[in-house]
């Protein structure tokens, strides 16, 4: 009787021993749809490390490479997407709060050692694109105060666009990014967007 708690220990308490192991992690990726870059991940005080490589699409029958810069998408637009569901989801308050918190909170848990970005945005509409800003903005606004960063977000009310470019490096607990996800996932504010996500698509 007395080997099945410890057994039962052991099980629940190895993987979380494991999840609190802090991973040190640098990445290069830009692009949205077509994302290229890279990931190292070293793990266990450096005792597992590997590489992640984000090949996006094959250039081998497009045109010779460019100077790097970012990548640029240019959407176009579709009456029948899930744009207005985004939208709705976009106007809830609530959610937008809920992801400014996230975010902060993430940032806070990551220890951050260098971070280049640069974004632009844009939907074609310049009142998708503020609804959108109303959501981007204040993490912006966060981004711009973290230290060793250098952040740059940008909205682009007239055409629809994307453009993406990130580099960095962080070092990160994954038990606390999983209880924040966690917590984020199942908060009202976020239940109660996907049902109008759900509800608008059904």
């Amino acid at each position: 009787m007395g080997a099945v708690p410890v057994i039962l220990a052991i099980i629940v308490g190895l993987p979380l021993l494991l999840l609190a192991l802090p991973i040190d992690l640098a990445f290069r990726v830009e692009g949205i749809e077509t994302f290229n870059g890279q990931i190292a991940i070293r793990w266990m005080f450096g005792l597992v490390r590997f590489r992640v490589r984000i090949p996006g699409v094959n250039k081998s029958s497009r045109a010779p490479k460019v100077a790097p810069q970012a990548t640029k998408v240019r959407v176009k637009p579709d009456k029948r997407s899930g744009r207005p569901n985004v939208l709705a989801v976009l106007r809830q308050a609530a959610f937008r709060r809920r992801v400014y918190r996230l975010a902060t909170d993430l940032v806070r848990a990551a220890h951050l050692h260098r971070l280049h970005l640069r974004m632009r945005l844009g939907l074609g509409d310049p009142a998708d694109t503020g609804r959108l800003w109303a959501l981007v903005g204040p993490l912006n606004a966060v981004a711009q105060n973290l230290r060793n960063a250098d952040v740059q977000i940008e909205a682009e009310y007239l055409d629809p666009v994307f453009e993406f470019q990130a580099r960095g490096r962080l070092l990160l607990v994954p038990l606390q990014f999983l209880i924040l996800a966690i917590g984020f996932a199942l908060s009202p504010a976020s239940i109660r967007a996907w049902r109008t996500l759900k509800g608008r698509h059904a």
